[in-house]
């Protein structure tokens, strides 16, 4: 059942669907944004890791080696965000500003992993830095992300493999 949850299909509907509420939180409320985005950072990391942990269940070796990286990894993209959060809290940047710069290093964090994990995470990082794009220089982008999104979801179910 774990493996069945945690396959690439319905992992990337999962980062999809809570991606598209992070667009609405993000449109609706630019100051609490960046909390959200904090908890993706954490969220996507612990299901990355637990997908390679989960893949490879048979080749004990690997399964460890393919875990440390993948810790290591979104250990760095957490490591980045706090960084941007100390900056919030010393001054140095807006409040607006810092779940831009959270959301553009999930992106970035999702985008890499994605060169290891297939073509659902780089999209997923494309996507999510078009969330911060169009959140910065965009007054309506709501509607257009969902959609993009659908289309994205659609197209997993049509390669689901």
């Amino acid at each position: 059942m774990t493996k069945y949850l945690l396959s690439d299909h319905y992992s990337f509907i999962a980062y999809s669907v809570l991606s598209v509420i992070g667009v609405v939180i993000t449109a609706t409320s630019p100051v609490a944004s960046h909390y959200y985005w904090l908890l993706m950072v954490l969220l996507f990391g612990a299901c990355a890791v637990a997908r390679r942990y989960y893949r490879l269940e048979n080749d004990v070796a690997e399964q460890k080696a393919q875990s440390i990286n993948t810790t290591l990894h979104w250990l760095g993209g957490l490591v980045a965000a706090i960084i941007v959060n100390a900056f919030l809290s010393s001054g140095r940047i807006f409040v607006e500003e810092t779940g831009l710069i959270t959301l553009l290093v999930l992106a970035l964090t999702v985008y890499l992993d994605g060169f290891k994990s297939g073509w659902r995470n780089i999209a997923t990082g494309v996507f999510l830095a078009l969330v911060a794009v169009s959140a910065a220089y965009f007054d309506s982008y709501v509607w257009q992300l969902i959609l993009l999104a659908s289309a994205f979801i659609a197209y997993s179910f049509y390669k689901k493999d």
